[in-house]
């Protein structure tokens, strides 16, 4: 039996049908890919009290699977929702996983970087390396030394609030003065090295730095540690504080890292006031000298616009568009391991020093920008 060829309307009416299926299918995809990417990001906020739930119900199927789970460290998870996060939201050809296929020298910097971060075999070698400075941090804390202001704000609400001003007022404070002091910025300029945006970026920074904020921040927020009141009883009226610090605590875990993303979002009149988004730092860390110094921030936008060092985006600019990195830039050089290897444990160091010899009181505008 012959059969009777399709006529040009029928074939286009089929080809349709097939778009439209494959299009409602990268929709289900996405969502469910979504979907994936938010569990990731409540895991990351939930991550202890999961596991400790886990380890009550060890005859449990379910929660035997969830312990295998909570075997991986909450900060390696944040890393997978942020990767899923953003190659969801600008897909493949501009996200930061395709740039971990073929790394160029900055990117296997920032690989180095949080290898040594995150998988570092022995804590006493970050001692080491940070020259003791870590060891003094996890010695001298504050909070093993007993004094915290916390019992004078017996509300919990109160105690959260001066928590989170006080360490996000710190850590501004800190930033400011590592591109200031011609010392703290040698140690800082690493990080601003990254000539290529990726969410790895975010954790560019060796152990001596490290060593140096940790120092310049956790010590003074000790005075207000992790709130020690009653957390408001589910159903209270003040139940909803309670839900909305949580949810900030999740999101500025996974913000640090969208922020250093190839996300190019302002979030719109959040972003403009109270929380930092993707856009705001990258023009920190952009080469034009209109936003040298500015956008000093790691979560609040209000310590910007009190000391008069927020900028925004110039009306109809292209965020993506904007060069990163640094004019003068002592690192990126190599592009083998041996020589990324190199840049981090020696060349850090080298201008660190020669930062020291030339003087430490100096202000600077960071000319080699």
């Amino acid at each position: 039996m012959q059969r009777v060829a399709a006529s040009e309307p029928e074939l286009q009416y089929r080809d349709n049908i097939n778009r439209g299926s494959i299009r409602a299918l990268g929709y289900v995809g996405w969502a469910f890919g979504l979907l994936v990417a938010c569990g990731l990001v409540v895991l990351v906020r939930w991550h202890n009290e999961l596991q400790q739930l886990a380890s009550t119900h060890r005859d449990v199927t379910f929660y035997v699977v969830l312990a295998l789970l909570l075997t991986i460290p909450a900060r390696f998870t944040a890393l997978v929702a942020s990767y899923s996060l953003e190659l969801l939201l600008v897909g493949w050809e501009r996200s930061s996983l395709k740039m971990l296929c073929n790394p160029a020298a900055s990117v296997k910097l920032d690989i180095l970087a949080i290898v040594i971060t995150l998988l570092l075999p022995f804590r006493h070698l970050g001692y080491l390396l940070s020259f003791g400075l870590l060891y003094l941090v996890d010695l001298y804390t504050l909070r093993h030394l007993g004094t915290t202001l916390t019992p004078f704000l017996p509300v919990w609400i109160l105690q959260v609030a001066a928590f989170v001003l006080f360490q996000s007022f710190l850590q501004y404070w800190m930033h400011r003065l590592e591109h200031a002091i011609p010392a703290l910025w040698a140690l800082h300029k690493f990080h601003h090295s990254a000539d290529r945006m990726s969410i790895l970026t975010s954790a560019r920074q060796t152990q001596f730095t490290r060593g140096v904020e940790q120092g310049l921040v956790l010590l003074p927020a000790g005075l207000l540690t992790t709130p020690t009141a009653a957390i408001p009883a589910v159903g209270s009226p003040l139940f909803a504080f309670a839900a909305v610090y949580f949810v900030y605590q999740t999101f500025i875990v996974i913000n640090g890292y969208l922020c250093h993303s190839n996300l190019a979002t302002g979030y719109g009149w959040i972003g403009r006031w109270l929380i930092i988004s993707p856009r705001m730092h990258r023009l920190h860390h952009a080469t034009s000298p209109a936003y040298h110094d500015k956008n000093f921030g790691f979560d609040l936008v209000i310590w910007d616009r009190l000391f008069g060092t927020y900028v925004a985006l110039e009306p109809g600019g292209d965020v993506r568009a904007i060069p990163v990195g640094l004019d003068d830039n002592p690192f990126n050089h190599q592009s083998t391991i041996v020589g990324a290897l190199r840049e981090y444990f020696i060349t850090t160091y080298v201008v660190f020093w020669r930062a020291l010899k030339s003087g430490l009181g100096r202000a600077t505008a960071n000319p080699d920008r």
